[in-house]
C-alpha cells in the first residue's frame, strides 16, 4: 500500500528518511567554514550548468555513438570509456591542469603543484590507447569469425 502511494518500497523511503539528515548536516559544515560561499556559488552554477545544458549535450552526442559501427563492431563504449576518464580527470583537476590554483593550493597545502597537465594528458593517451587496443582486439576477432563462416553460414570451430 505504502508502494503504491510513495512510488516505490517502504526501505527506499526509510533510507531517503534516514539520509537527508546526514546531508543537510554535511551542508552545514560545508557553510561553517571561510571558503563557504564559494562553495555554494560553484555547486549551484554547477547543477544549473549540468541539468540545462551539459545533460541534452552528452545525451545527443551518445545517440550519435550507439549507431556509429566499424565493421559490424558497436564503438560506443570505447567512445565512452576514453571520454569519461578525460572528462571526469579534468572536471576534478582542471584547476590544478590549467594552472589556475597554485596559490592557493600552495597556501592551504604547502605543495607546489606542477606537471599536472602533462600528467593529465598522459592518463588521457593510456586510456584512449587502451580503449583502441581494446577495439583493434574486438574488431580482429570478429575478422576472424567472419573468416571463419563457411559458404552454409555455420561457423568452424576446426
Amino acid at each position: 500500500m505504502t508502494a503504491r502511494r510513495y512510488g516505490a518500497s517502504p526501505v527506499h523511503l526509510l533510507a531517503h528518511l534516514a539520509l537527508l539528515p546526514l546531508a543537510g548536516w554535511a551542508v552545514l559544515q560545508v557553510l561553517d567554514f571561510r571558503g563557504a560561499r564559494d562553495v555554494v556559488v560553484w555547486f549551484v552554477a554547477a547543477l544549473v550548468l549540468h541539468d540545462l545544458v551539459v545533460v541534452g549535450a552528452y545525451s545527443a552526442l551518445d545517440r550519435v555513438a550507439q549507431r556509429a559501427r566499424v565493421r559490424g563492431v558497436a564503438v560506443v563504449n570505447h567512445l565512452r570509456f576514453g571520454a569519461v576518464v578525460s572528462g571526469v580527470t579534468f572536471l576534478v583537476y582542471f584547476p590544478l591542469i590549467l594552472g589556475k590554483s597554485t596559490g592557493s593550493l600552495h597556501y592551504l597545502s604547502g605543495v607546489t603543484p606542477e606537471g599536472y597537465l602533462g600528467r593529465w594528458l598522459a592518463l588521457c593517451a593510456v586510456a584512449w590507447g587502451l580503449s583502441a587496443l581494446v577495439l583493434g582486439i574486438r574488431l580482429a576477432r570478429a575478422d576472424g569469425l567472419q573468416d571463419a563462416v563457411g559458404a552454409t553460414g555455420d561457423v568452424d570451430r576446426a
